[in-house]
């Protein structure tokens, strides 16, 4: 307290429920990187060099440890996004936020995964194109992947802005315009895979409205 007002918590103590996921986010990546090599550079390969995926040999294909590794740090990712919505709702600093929030991200995120995988299997037994449904699961995961690094950057930066618990709304604006940046950035990579794969143009078009666009927008909906 100074002169019977309370000290304002510094943006540490403000962000302090992300910076502890963040550092989880680190520790799975480093366990990323150093166990499972494959995983670790089909994903780099995704963002810069995608051709490269497509072009791999069959003992470069990920392994089912890397996979679920990679799963791991895409349902951190949303963790983080649910812990930020959980802060631009509050009216008042509380030093154990988030945590509520970190818990509906990862619930959202296994029912997204789920919903994703159930509704692919069912595109791939209608079309009879399961390669390229496994090559957009494949992309989906690696770009959450960058997603992660992309808000552990992110909150770094915000972090050293010393940004207080008053600018949560501005906060959640850039989380906004990050999303949507890497959102832009999957489609396109979504429909490069499917020209690659010469999926019938209909079908591709159905791909990507049904378990990408239309899932984002209806998100954004409830969140924004």
């Amino acid at each position: 307290m100074f002169e019977g007002q309370p000290l304002p918590l510094s943006a540490i103590e403000v962000l302090a429920t992300p910076l502890f996921l963040a550092m989880i986010g680190l520790v799975a990546t480093a366990l990323l990187r150093l166990r499972f090599q494959r995983e670790w550079t089909l994903t780099v390969w995704t963002a810069y060099q995608i051709k490269r995926v497509w072009q791999r040999l069959a003992d470069e294909s990920a392994r089912t440890g890397g996979t679920i590794t990679s799963h791991a740090l895409g349902l951190i990712c949303w963790a983080l996004l649910g812990s930020f919505w959980e802060f631009q709702t509050l009216s008042e600093p509380s030093p154990h936020w988030g945590w509520t929030g970190a818990g509906w991200g990862i619930l959202l995120g296994c029912c997204t995964l789920l919903t994703r995988h159930i509704g692919g299997w069912i595109g791939a037994w209608v079309t009879l194109e399961e390669e390229a449904v496994q090559r957009g699961f494949e992309v989906d995961r690696h770009m959450r992947n960058w997603l992660l690094w992309l808000l552990i950057a992110w909150l770094v930066w915000e972090a050293g802005q010393n940004i207080g618990f008053n600018e949560r709304e501005v906060i959640w604006s850039h989380l906004l315009w990050l999303w949507f940046f890497w959102l832009a950035l999957k489609w396109i990579r979504q429909i490069q895979s499917i020209a690659q794969k010469r999926l019938h143009f209909s079908w591709g078009i159905a791909y990507i409205c049904t378990l990408e666009i239309g899932p984002s927008y209806l998100l954004y909906c409830e969140l924004g």
